[in-house]
Order: structure tokens, then C-alpha cells, then sequence
């Protein structure tokens, strides 16, 4: 893995912070085309493009519940016991974001306050192509049924039938509302709803749609935003390593080929430790690990294009660097891991200590797994239960304080020259 000598201005920072993955204008056009037709052609066209690209047999996108129950059947009593452990941590992480309405009363009879509810309907992307998610499902669902959100509808491009993992998961949290359709074409379903030719309502339109898909369907979440709102629009996975001479190398290794074997190729997989030594021992030892693995060709490409060991000066210089690459999850592995995670100001999710490897976070522990991408956890935060709430402000005024504060009120108006919103208050006079 390669070595490189850097400080915060080096030329490799940059590098790292400005990767991204750009969808080609085929791809884009190709998004709009299809979200155009879903949003014309109703169930019928979502049926045809379902068809072609996600292997659906027949005229009906419903998976049964019975289809659902036959195939959670199939899951073994040991995974059914990990998933429902996960489930429950997840269920106790987020209960604490829940927030409460609150109302406070100023002078003269005025009451003012913010009313909390949830979503009605919220739509959940679950890949189904080259990879089996079932932690998907959980990190997706659970904040939003903490939340209170009524209805949850999945879509998902399966491919035979449904996984055993996913639909146990599915019959755990009681989501039975399932459609066998992917891509640009299931955002576009869960965003603009599908109609029969007869105009009858098939499949309802969502409110909010959450959950990481192929560059098809990330492309139409960004295009949807606005009609309904989104997650976020992910990029690639990342982890960032801090390591000192404490760590033991082969977990840091380890831990970086985690996030490598994603393999898309732009995931980035980076450690930045203070001296020559323990980088050239991390660099060893993530070398024997990819000669040895199945994946190997898989885990060199993407160790070529962003796998780095970053050595630094000191680590006033490693933590600004950290901070600058704000990356997805951070690891802490140094003598002083606890002072230096209170230094960390960007990132989605900090993991300290030899013993709170990524992978803990990515399944069982219970904060959630949704995390900022390329950078934008300078101002992005976790999936979480305040993502599934709105917020409605809430103005009671009295007789007694319109009549103290009218005149106010209406100068500011004026003055932006809004007369009739002058007026509609001095009419209370």
C-alpha cells in the first residue's frame, strides 16, 4: 500500500477530498427518460421497465405477503437470531433522537411553539443486484418506525425471490408493502405514485424516499428532490484510519480492506499515522491480506486509486487533515484515542479504541449506518429518527398583543412593500 509524507496543504489532500464520482450525461439522460415515462405512463410503464431491467415475470410489482413469509422461512435460526439483536440495538440507539412538541407563553396572552409529527409514507430503496442488504432494511426502517411513520413501502429489484435475510427482516418490523421493481424506475414509482389506465391509484406516492441504490438510482433521487425528499445522495464508502505505534497494525489493515471491498473502485481507504515505521508495518500487513484474499484483484484497484498511508509531521497536522477529508467513518486507534475523537469535527461516524472496528457500526451496534460521504460530513449527519419528523411552528396572539404590536408589524411590512399584509393586520385595530 502506498506511503506518502504529507501536510494539510499537500497536493494528495486535495486529491483525496476532491474525488468524486460523476455520472455520465447517457446515464443522466437516460434517468430522465425513464422518470418522465413512470411519470406518464403510471403502474403500466413501471411494469414494462420492471421487466426489462429487474427480471420481473408477469404484469404484477407486488411481492405477496406470502411470497415474504415463505422465503423469511428459509432463514437460518443463527442469522434470525444476529438480525433480531440488531434490530433491538438499533430500536434502543434511536428512541433517544425522539423529540417532543413544546409550546412557551410570553406576555400579553401570546402562546408560541413547535409541533412535532411524523411522515405519513416513506419510500426504502433495498438494492438486490450484486449485493444482499438486510442491514439496509434495518437502518432504513427502524428510525423511521421510531419516528411513528405510518406507512413504509420497499422496493427492491430481486432477483429470483426475495432474500431470506431481507424478508425476515421485513416480517420482524411488520413491512408488508413490497414491489419488485429497481433503478431510476422504482424512485420514479415512489415518487410520483402509479395509475392504472383507468386512472385508479395503484401504488401511492411517497413522501420521503431513503436507502442506497445503483448510479441509476441515485441520479433519479437527486432529479426527484423537491417533489419528495431524499436521504442523501451517497457517494462511494471511506474509512480514515488514525493510528499511532499503540495499534496493532493487521487490525488497521484489516479494518481499511473493509471499505475497499466495496470495489466500486472510488471507495477510499486511507491511514494517516505520525511516524515512518508504523506505516511501513500497516503497509505490510495490508499487503499479505490482499495476496490472500478472494477478492484481491477487486481490493489492489481500489487501493491504487485511494488506499494511502498518510504520514504526518505530528498530529495537530493529522487531525486537521482528518477534519479536512471529513470522512464517512473514522477510526481512532492511538494512545490518546478518547482526546483526540474530542478534536474531530467532520465526520459521520468516529469509532475509538483497537476494538470498535467499522463493521460493528456498519450491523449491530446501533447508531446508524446511513452516513455522509466524500466530505459532506462538514454539514451533513446520520440517518436518524429527526429525518423522518417535521417541524410546524405553532403562533397563538391575543386580542391584547395584536393591538400592542400591529403598528410594528405593519412599518416592517410597508417598508418591504407588502401594503396588504400592513393592512391585514391594522384591520385588527
Amino acid at each position: 500500500m502506498k506511503i506518502v509524507k504529507v501536510t494539510p496543504k499537500s497536493q494528495e489532500i486535495d486529491r483525496i477530498c476532491g474525488r468524486e464520482v460523476a455520472p455520465s450525461k447517457e446515464i443522466h439522460d437516460k434517468v430522465m427518460d425513464i422518470l418522465a415515462d413512470i411519470k406518464n405512463g403510471g403502474y403500466a410503464k413501471a411494469v414494462e421497465y420492471a421487466q426489462k431491467f429487474d427480471g420481473l415475470k408477469g404484469k404484477n410489482l407486488r411481492v405477496s405477503e406470502a411470497e415474504i413469509k415463505k422465503s423469511a422461512a428459509k432463514c437460518p435460526p443463527e442469522m434470525q437470531r444476529a438480525l433480531k439483536q440488531a434490530i433491538k440495538n438499533v430500536r434502543d440507539f434511536h428512541v433517544n433522537q425522539m423529540e417532543d412538541s413544546w409550546l412557551m407563553e410570553g406576555k400579553d396572552g401570546v402562546v408560541l411553539g413547535q409541533r412535532i409529527r411524523p411522515m405519513k409514507r416513506v419510500g426504502l430503496y433495498v438494492p438486490g443486484g450484486a449485493g444482499i442488504y438486510p442491514s439496509t432494511v434495518i437502518m432504513n426502517a427502524v428510525p423511521a418506525i421510531v419516528a411513528g411513520v405510518k406507512d413504509i413501502v420497499v422496493v427492491t429489484p430481486i432477483k429470483g425471490e426475495i432474500n431470506r435475510a431481507v424478508a425476515f427482516v421485513l416480517c420482524e418490523l411488520g413491512i408488508t408493502e413490497v414491489y419488485h421493481i429497481g433503478g431510476a424506475q422504482a424512485i420514479g414509482m415512489l415518487a410520483y405514485g402509479a395509475k392504472d389506465g383507468k386512472g385508479k391509484v395503484v401504488v401511492e406516492r411517497v413522501d420521503k424516499i431513503v436507502g442506497p441504490g445503483n448510479v441509476f438510482a441515485a441520479v433519479a433521487k437527486k432529479e426527484v428532490f423537491g417533489i419528495v425528499d431524499i436521504d442523501m445522495v451517497a457517494g462511494p464508502s471511506e474509512v480514515l484510519v488514525l493510528a499511532d505505534n499503540t495499534c496493532d497494525p493487521d487490525f488497521v489493515a484489516a479494518d481499511l480492506l473493509s471499505q475497499a471491498e466495496h470495489g466500486s473502485g472510488f471507495e477510499a481507504a486511507i491511514c494517516i499515522t505520525d511516524n515512518m515505521e508504523t506505516a511501513q508495518m500497516i503497509s505490510e500487513c495490508v499487503d499479505i491480506q490482499v495476496e490472500n484474499s478472494p477478492k484481491r484483484e477487486l481490493l489492489q484497484k481500489v487501493l491504487d486509486n485511494f488506499g494511502r498511508i498518510l504520514v504526518v509531521k505530528d498530529w495537530f497536522d493529522g487531525v486537521a487533515i482528518a477534519n479536512a477529508i471529513a470522512p464517512e467513518h473514522m477510526e481512532i486507534m492511538t494512545d490518546e484515542a478518547e482526546s483526540m475523537a474530542a478534536q474531530i469535527e467532520n465526520a459521520g461516524a468516529v469509532f475509538i479504541g483497537p476494538w470498535s472496528s467499522e463493521p460493528v457500526g456498519d450491523y449491530f451496534a446501533g447508531p446508524n449506518h446511513v452516513l455522509p460521504t466524500n466530505g459532506t460530513g462538514r454539514f451533513f449527519s446520520p440517518l436518524g429518527v429527526y429525518d423522518f419528523l417535521k417541524r410546524m411552528s405553532i403562533i397563538k396572539y391575543s386580542e391584547k398583543a395584536i393591538k400592542k404590536n400591529a403598528k410594528a408589524i405593519a412599518v416592517v411590512a410597508n417598508e418591504e412593500g407588502f401594503i396588504h399584509h400592513a393592512a391585514a393586520v391594522l384591520k385588527r385595530l
